[in-house]
């Protein structure tokens, strides 16, 4: 009988084992994830620099747009992906947009958000 226990304990210890893992792995990953956004270049309202609104993925194109639009920013076009919009300089009038989940600034970023090709040669 003491078999029988030794080994219900030894399952139960190897399932805590692996449930703490996986919180540790899950951990690790949300904090490698937050870094990673906390270090986009954020744009704030009313810098002057052209931005990047992102919004749900869920969200068609136009309605992105029509978003960016009331919210009072001009809108450039669109970006890499249809949830992505590529505005102007924001005025002291341009508000964030409802639904926007970020607004980054486009100076280093305007190759991974911009759908835009260049007519230039590269060097």
């Amino acid at each position: 009988m003491t078999s029988g226990s030794l080994i219900g304990a030894s399952a139960n210890s190897g399932r805590a084992a692996a449930l703490r893992d996986g919180c540790i792995v899950a951990l690790a990953l949300m904090a490698v994830s937050l870094a990673a956004v906390l270090s986009l270049p954020q744009a704030s309202i009313g810098r002057a620099v052209p931005q990047a609104i992102i919004f749900p993925p869920w969200l068609p194109q136009q309605d992105a747009m029509a978003r960016s639009l009331a919210a009072g920013h001009r809108v450039l076009r669109g970006g890499i992906s249809p949830f992505i919009v590529i505005v102007a300089e924001a005025g002291a009038e341009a508000a964030r947009p409802r639904g926007a989940l970020l607004m980054l600034a486009l100076a280093g970023l305007a190759g991974c958000l911009d759908s835009r090709v260049s007519m230039e040669p590269s060097l």
